[in-house]
């Protein structure tokens, strides 16, 4: 049935890629792991769902594996946590990011309209038809589930941080293509902005991320099984 048993939290960066910095020293790369270990610490405690990080120390991962840590534990939602940066100083606010298919060619536009069926033998005989899920192309198909999700993000940040003046895009991000499930990224401010810098290194801060993703993660596993529960005859 529906639901959201497993989420997959991506604190971006990581050892030599160190992200952006704000000019009082913070690294991107420090900041959104901790507010990732904060925010598995809380799902884990208050939802008993299993939460898994896409790294939990400094160091690289590469955004392909990112996804296929995700996929092979079948996690229902993925969320990519980072801190933006502008050459303008005053620029802040928050952002969240669900994928667009404008950088990845007419091929995912394809699989999006009509994924392909295969058939495959099954035990006992015969065969059966399954979807091809090719992982540079996976997010294709739950782009309305990663709007919705992206939506209630951004909903609940709003009510505790100060949002930017778009607070709901959609990119190519490379770390989004291959997630075969709802996926969000979260730029949470702009280390750029000196005043930013100063709130996003906060306890306050990250906490009010934090119960922010909380609270988007309950609403969507609740409108899910809100569905799931309607077409039970």
């Amino acid at each position: 049935p529906p639901g959201v048993r497993t989420v997959v939290i991506d604190p971006g960066h990581g050892g030599d890629e160190l992200g952006t910095q704000g000019a009082g020293g913070v690294l991107e790369k420090d900041l959104v792991l901790d507010v990732a270990r904060r925010l598995r610490t809380v799902l884990d405690a208050r939802l008993g769902i299993r939460v898994l990080l896409t790294r939990d120390d400094d160091r690289i991962v590469p955004h392909d594996e990112r996804a296929s840590i995700a996929n092979n534990n079948k996690a229902d939602l993925f969320i990519s946590l980072h801190a933006n940066s502008s050459p303008s100083k005053s620029a802040k606010g928050a952002e969240v990011f669900y994928l667009s298919l404008d950088g990845l060619g007419s091929e995912a536009r394809r699989m999006l309209e009509s994924p392909e069926a295969r058939p495959v033998p099954v035990l006992g005989g015969g065969t059966r038809d399954i979807d091809l899920i090719l992982w540079d192309m996976a997010q294709a198909r739950h782009l309305s589930e990663s709007s919705s999700f992206a939506m209630l993000v951004e909903e609940e940040l709003r009510r505790r941080i100060e949002m930017g003046p778009n607070p709901i895009q959609q990119a190519p991000f490379r770390v989004l293509v291959a997630a075969n499930m709802p996926a969000v990224l979260v730029e949470m401010g702009f280390l750029s902005n000196p005043e930013q810098e100063t709130q996003l290194t906060s306890d306050d801060f990250k906490n009010k991320v934090v119960q922010a993703l909380f609270d988007a993660v309950v609403r969507y596993r609740g409108r899910l099984e809100g569905q799931a529960v309607s077409r039970l005859p």
